[in-house]
């Protein structure tokens, strides 16, 4: 999760639980960076995930020798769900940068030239397409029919052929940057070797 702290924290440490005879905990903090606070102090804000390890007198090394197995273990209990191999992990990542492009998609409608806001979600794309493509194949038989769509929250309306279709490309133009970069977030998930390389794999979709 991410956290906010005066410091930069170390990237591993371990100790033991005063409350927990013979446990330690292991923590991870990366991917630090600096932010600027109220009265221009400086924090940092990093992706922390801690976990729960027999504790001992060897408690320092056992931790740099498994570093990569408790960090998934660690990430693992963060999401819920065991994490046994970098794959795992990745799998996961690619799930969320999918997961974060459909939720900003759905948050963030497009304003077209007529003031209104109209859904970009993967499926009112492919209801705009099709509605688009049916209204081709009925001019092209010389049936009439209307088309008709719906800005969001409101009634669907008629709409001209042109009037919608540049509205659809509209909504294409917006959509794609976004749509690319979950493609790189994906390409550098499946190129990451390491668990800490495919935790430092980031996407922004504003």
């Amino acid at each position: 999760m991410k956290v906010h702290g005066d410091n930069k924290p170390e990237k591993i440490s371990a100790n033991s639980q005063p409350n927990k005879l013979g446990r330690a905990w292991v923590r991870f903090c990366l991917n630090p960076q600096e932010e600027t606070l109220e009265n221009d102090r400086t924090g940092w804000v990093y992706d922390e995930y801690v976990t729960e390890i027999a504790d001992g007198d060897d408690l320092q090394e056992r931790v740099a020798a498994q570093a990569d197995a408790l960090l998934l273990q660690a990430v693992g209990e963060e999401y819920g769900t065991p994490m046994t191999s970098v794959n795992d992990l990745r799998e996961q990542r690619i799930a969320d940068s999918k997961a974060d492009l459909a939720a900003w998609l759905a948050d963030n409608p497009l304003t077209w030239t007529d003031g209104k806001k109209y859904a970009v979600t993967s499926e009112k794309q492919a209801q705009l397409t099709s509605a688009l493509a049916v209204q081709q194949v009925a001019e092209s038989a010389g049936v009439e029919r209307e088309l008709r769509w719906n800005s969001t929250g409101d009634e669907c309306t008629v709409w001209q052929y042109a009037d919608l279709c540049a509205l659809a490309l509209a909504i294409a133009a917006y959509v794609e940057p976004r749509v690319s970069i979950q493609q790189a977030a994906e390409v550098d998930l499946r190129n990451a070797a390491t668990a800490e390389e495919v935790l430092s794999v980031a996407w922004n979709y504003a």
